[in-house]
């Protein structure tokens, strides 16, 4: 079966309980996944990117792990995209960063879905032209709202 061009963009911290993986979220994950479907995580740049310090480590162990936990329930990830969206991010660079994202993938950003509670991340999608579809009690205007990373992924079955 080919795949499809455009992976969904997932926000990594849906799969975490207390910054650790959470294995119900990863199984949810690894059944939508074997529907034929890439996924590619999205995290939060972190603060002081320099592979020394101290949350840069943990990210990188993280991502890892979450890697090898996946691979194990025989999916597979296309990889962990690290996107600035802090307060100080302009839009116009995170909408440039998904543009970039799109071609890696050869589409095009509106062609892109991402599933996230982050403000800031859905908004980013919307003005990028994509889809938005936001978890939990978040409101973002042009994102559609799931109660769950569950009912996300059945939106997209």
């Amino acid at each position: 079966m080919a795949r499809p061009g455009a992976p969904v963009l997932v926000q990594r911290e849906l799969l975490l309980n207390d910054q650790q993986p959470d294995s119900e979220q990863l199984e949810l994950l690894v059944a939508f996944q074997r529907q034929g479907r890439r996924v590619l995580l999205v995290a939060e740049q972190p603060v002081g990117w320099r592979p020394t310090r101290k949350a840069v480590d943990h990210d990188l162990a993280l991502q890892q792990q979450l890697h090898q936990l996946i691979r194990r329930a025989g999916a597979e990830l296309d990889g962990v995209v690290y996107l600035a969206t802090g307060f100080f991010a302009r839009k116009r660079n995170r909408v440039s960063e998904l543009e970039q994202l799109a071609r890696r993938y050869a589409t095009t950003a509106g062609e892109l879905i991402v599933i996230a509670r982050d403000a800031i991340l859905l908004e980013t999608m919307v003005l990028s032209g994509g889809r938005a579809l936001a978890v939990g009690d978040l409101r973002v205007s042009g994102a559609t709202t799931y109660p769950g990373l569950r009912q996300a992924f059945d939106a997209l079955s």
